[in-house]
This record gives structure tokens, sequence and C-alpha cells, in this order.
């Protein structure tokens, strides 16, 4: 798949690998979604990386929430053409669970 001119949606893109995945998608000219619940992260990396990537606040827990980080995406950058889900297994565990 070509990266630059696309358009990515990245969970938990806030920090750790999900951050790093944005970075580079970002570097490599894809438009970005960032869904994250760490609002403040995920608002200053967007503001961060500019035009081309914003910020959704989606628990991935949440159908709905997934729902609006689509609608965003295909609302500001006209489609979405890939996702990487960059959550660890255990931390949608504890958010359903405890």
């Amino acid at each position: 798949m070509q990266i630059k001119d696309s358009v990515f949606i990245v969970t938990g893109g806030s920090s750790g690998l999900g951050e790093a995945s944005v970075r580079r998608l970002h570097l490599g000219g894809a438009r970005v979604l960032i869904a994250d619940v760490a609002h403040d992260r995920g608002e200053a990396l967007a503001k961060q990386l500019g035009a081309d990537a914003a910020f959704n606040p989606t628990d991935v827990t949440s159908e709905a929430d997934a729902q609006r980080s689509v609608t965003r995406a295909t609302e500001l950058f006209g489609r979405v053409d890939g996702l990487i889900n960059r959550l660890l297994k255990k931390s949608v565990h504890e958010a359903k669970y405890g």
C-alpha cells in the first residue's frame, strides 16, 4: 500500500507504538486521525503535526466511538484507506473488566 496521500486511523495513537505509527505515517505523507482516550496527548500530537493530522476521542471498546472516528476521518480527509490498531489486548481487557 502506498502511504503518501493515504488516510489512516490509528487507535492508541497518542503514545507508545501508536504515536510512533502516527509519526511514521505522517512523515510518509499520509493524513492521520489519532483515535485515543488520552485527550491531552492526542490533541497535542495532532496540533504538533499540523493540518494533515487530527485527534478524535475514542474508546475502542465503544462501537459508537469507533464509528465517530470513521465519520470524523471521512469528514476531514474524504475517506479512510487503513486502520492501525495499536492497543494492547491487556489494555482493552482492563478497560472492559477493570
